[in-house]
């Protein structure tokens, strides 16, 4: 006889970056959420649900109750996501990220050195720059990939120890070689963002090789949808000075510390720049 998985039924479970996101998306719409029914809902454990309400109590974004749980009011400053691998953050926020990406590509002129980190915000780029005449400059092996069959454009992929979680390099000899490098321009995700946190990662060594790419570009391009704004991570890529544009979705719904964000960058002078389909045009 078949015994019962500890976490439920033979369905397909949700990630649970993916999980608590959609647990949000219904405190939104109701005052109360139940752990049983959220147990049956996404196929796992009653202990699964409370461990997910117990983080997210912990990042101060609800209040667990008995036998279920309430929505409380967002931090200025809410904890960033979990450092998920490169397939699980493939699937998150994939048209905001297409939508980031199609305003970005305008900035990006033929003839130009420019750098792309190992982000899944900077992959959906390089369909949009197949043609261009232009070098990139990645550590990013799933990047580099992506230009093996174009005839213009040239890539320069930094050496290192592989990081097989997000298929990014890192390590001295990468650093080495961009130390003789001139980039124009530069597009890197963020696990986190804030105004006064800065730029800021989840993973040592991936912090370490995108400070050495901003010291070699003239304009820094954050791609970061509205799940990364108002947060903040461990590590720190650079300060708010340094960015030349925050390139953003639209949120059609944004809390109060995404609006802050934002809000924060305009009034000291950076761009915000909003995904091709609903926002602003370049000048």
């Amino acid at each position: 006889m078949d015994r019962a998985r500890p976490d439920g039924g033979g369905g397909m479970k949700s990630l649970p970056y993916a999980r608590k996101k959609e647990i949000l998306e219904m405190l939104k719409r109701s005052d109360f959420i139940d752990i049983n029914q959220l147990s049956q809902k996404f196929n796992v454990s009653y202990m699964t649900i409370h461990r997910d309400l117990k983080e997210l109590e912990d990042e101060g974004i609800v209040s667990r109750i008995y036998g279920g749980a309430v929505a409380s009011e967002p931090p200025q400053h809410s904890a960033p996501a979990p450092d998920l691998t490169l397939e699980e953050r493939f699937k998150v926020c994939q048209n905001e990220k297409r939508s980031m990406a199609a305003a970005a590509a305008e900035y990006v002129r033929d003839g130009e050195i420019i750098c792309l980190d190992a982000s899944t915000s900077a992959l959906q780029l390089c369909p949009l720059l197949h043609e261009r005449k232009i070098t990139v400059v990645t550590n990013g092996l799933n990047i580099a990939l992506q230009f093996c069959d174009s005839d213009t454009v040239s890539v320069m992929v930094l050496g290192g120890i592989l990081r097989k979680s997000s298929l990014s390099l890192s390590g001295v000899r990468e650093l080495e070689l961009l130390r003789h490098l001139n980039i124009q321009k530069c597009f890197i995700s963020a696990t986190a963002l804030s105004y006064e946190k800065g730029v800021t990662e989840l993973s040592l060594e991936e912090s370490e090789i995108k400070r050495e790419m901003l010291a070699r570009s003239d304009q820094l391009f954050v791609l970061a949808d509205h799940t990364k704004l108002g947060a903040s991570a461990p590590y720190v890529d650079c300060n708010c000075e340094r960015i030349w544009a925050v390139v953003t979705d639209r949120h059609e719904n944004p809390g109060k510390a995404e609006a802050r964000c934002l809000q924060d960058f305009r009034e000291h002078g950076v761009r915000v720049i909003f995904g091709k389909e609903t926002g602003e045009k370049h000048e």
